[in-house]
């Protein structure tokens, strides 16, 4: 199979092996579901690129693609931005898979030689089609096979990608509303995810008020906020009301406070004042996650009425399994499960049945609190009150696998000195200021033991007291990587993801601090002089380093592959290993 990758900045000769130039395009036709190749853009030094037709060439080889013609008998054209380019209108574009069920991104195309043409087959969307454009496809795919993995691809053949637009200058994003309005929420929040922010508003066109209130429950609150800015506030105001107060309060935390405000103004007094209520208290509290969507009773009532009141509140509420019951000021004094009182006496009272023994929350405690109490109690919900034992809402269980996601992977990243590095679109400086104070902190803790060990051992004229530093940085940095990978495996990516998130940003940042510990060695080895070579000892040291983080790296998609918990082996392994280098290495360098 051809892909672009491969094509593109491949000369192009004439019949008597003359160079014109390289490849820099292909130009498209959109007749067919399979469209062909219908001419080629050259790239030619020191002057404008020209397009030569494709019933001109003659052969592709793995070295070029060969004219029929000479230099002289070979006609060009200019470049028109009437035309559909492979590169420059395809290649990054976003398109609907199959059935418009997901947004994904061409990360490289496919053809098929069909007698004299060259046919568009598939997109590639796997991160293979990345690596290859970046030529690392082939030690990618060592790298996973060294592992026991495999490196990929996945091609959505072209025929089930959308038709290229008039202008033939994108691809067209065209779901049907009655389409979007079929899938399930989970996959509308999946397709706005990933859009690209100028897409979303045909999408958000499509979905009626309903449909977009379900599918914000499934996205982070940052983007619920950036899609209720993008429509206009009467509607953005409506789908507030629908949503449950928690999230609307979580999402409204996320605008601008004079933008949050005017939409406050706009919703119905009644849903406006709960979620103002909600958004007094700070998010990773008690009070910040729960909902005031729940069923509450009068102690004086009896069973009856009871269900009676039930029936009309449960509309609303987040569970119903619990039916909390309260004083005439509000306070809480016991709960009733629902199967209590649907199998009770309708002439009972509600006080000879409820449990008076009920675990609750102060709406000021810490999220983890009350993740804690529901896992360790197995409730579906907990109570939530205030310092006057109010009842003011309850935190759920889907509430606390948010907390606890969250909180494994903030505990992930701070043991692993990954803490606060933003997301993937960040900078390399940036990630490498959040990772540097623990770099240095770990550097400085091995340079005052390599001082200590070579003003009061005997080891004059050694670099021995250097371990002690290389070892420390080692683990750190081996663990930064290794933590890195553990976090892309708990999100299920793929093992040519989890591979171009290391080439792309976890070795480069891990070579570059692996410099800078070489020049700390270097000069090291510079005060405490010697035969030693600082420049030799500055190599060693980064070498060493850098080995650390590639180890560091791909152990847990070894220990996963063994079915090893990586969790428990790598830190060991990587101590081992820092030792089983460093020392040999080291030692040639003295």
């Amino acid at each position: 199979m051809l892909y672009l990758a491969h094509l593109l900045n491949r000369p192009v000769r004439d019949v008597n092996g003359v160079t014109m130039g390289w490849l820099e395009d292909m130009v498209l036709t959109t007749i067919d579901l399979f469209p062909r190749v219908e001419a080629l853009v050259l790239a030619r030094r020191g002057r404008g690129a020209v397009v030569i037709q494709w019933d001109q060439i003659n052969s592709i080889t793995d070295d070029a693609l060969h004219l029929k013609n000479t230099r002289k008998e070979t006609t060009t054209d200019t470049v028109s931005e009437a035309m559909t380019l492979l590169k420059r209108d395809i290649l990054d574009k976003q398109i609907v898979d199959t059935n418009g069920r997901k947004i994904v991104r061409i990360n490289d195309l496919q053809f098929v030689n069909y007698g004299d043409d060259l046919r568009l087959i598939g997109a590639d969307i796997s991160a293979a089609g990345i690596l290859r454009r970046m030529s690392l496809e082939v030690p990618a795919r060592f790298i996973a096979k060294l592992t026991g993995n495999q490196l990929t691809e996945k091609i959505i053949p072209w025929n089930y990608v959308e038709n290229l637009e008039s202008d033939a200058s994108s691809i067209k994003l065209n779901i049907s509303s009655r389409g979007l309005r079929d899938l399930p929420a989970p996959e509308i929040a999946d397709i706005l995810e990933k859009l690209a922010p100028e897409d979303r508003s045909e999408v958000l066109a499509r979905i009626d008020n309903e449909t977009l209130a379900d599918t914000l429950s499934f996205l982070e609150d940052e983007m619920q906020a950036e899609l209720l800015e993008a429509i206009d506030d009467e509607r953005a105001s409506d789908i507030l009301e629908i949503m449950p107060p928690d999230e609307a309060a979580d999402a409204l935390g996320e605008m601008d406070e004079d933008h949050a405000e005017r939409l406050l103004n706009m919703m119905e007094e009644d849903e406006a004042e709960d979620v103002r209520e909600l958004m007094q208290y700070e998010h990773d509290t008690a009070g910040g996650r729960m909902t005031t969507a729940f069923v509450a009773v009068a102690a004086n009532l009896n069973v009856g009425e009871a269900i009676n009141e039930l029936r009309t509140q449960s509309p609303d509420a987040e569970t119903v399994y619990y039916t909390y019951v309260v004083d005439t000021e509000g306070k809480l004094i016991g709960v009733l499960s629902l199967r209590e009182l649907i199998t009770s006496p309708d002439t009972e009272m509600v006080t000879e049945m409820i449990n008076t023994s009920v675990m609750k929350v102060n709406v000021n405690d810490d999220q983890e609190e009350c993740a804690r109490i529901l896992n360790n109690y197995h409730l579906l919900a907990i109570p939530v009150v205030d310092d006057n034992d109010i009842l003011r809402g309850i935190v759920t269980v889907d509430d606390v696998l948010d907390v606890l996601h969250e909180e494994s992977q903030e505990d992930i990243s701070k043991v692993s000195g990954t803490s606060d590095e933003g997301d993937m679109d960040d900078t390399s400086w940036h990630r490498a200021t959040h990772r540097m104070p623990w770099v240095l902190g770990v550097g400085l803790v091995g340079v005052f033991t390599s001082i200590m060990l070579y003003y009061n051992f005997d080891i004059a004229n050694s670099l021995t007291a250097l371990l002690p530093l290389i070892l420390l940085l080692g683990v750190q940095l081996g663990g930064q990587g290794a933590a890195a990978v553990q976090m892309g495996i708990n999100a299920e990516e793929s093992v040519g993801d989890i591979l171009l998130m290391l080439l792309q940003r976890q070795w480069p940042l891990g070579a570059a601090i692996a410099l800078a510990a070489g020049m700390v060695g270097g000069i090291f080895a510079i005060i405490i002089g010697g035969n030693a070579s600082p420049f030799a000892v500055f190599i060693t040291i980064w070498l060493v380093l850098t080995l650390q983080v590639l180890t560091g790296s791909l152990l847990p998609l070894l220990m996963q592959k063994l079915k090893w918990d990586p969790a428990l082996v790598s830190r060991p392994a990587l101590a081992a290993f820092s030792l089983l280098t460093a020392v040999p290495l080291l030692m040639r360098a003295l």
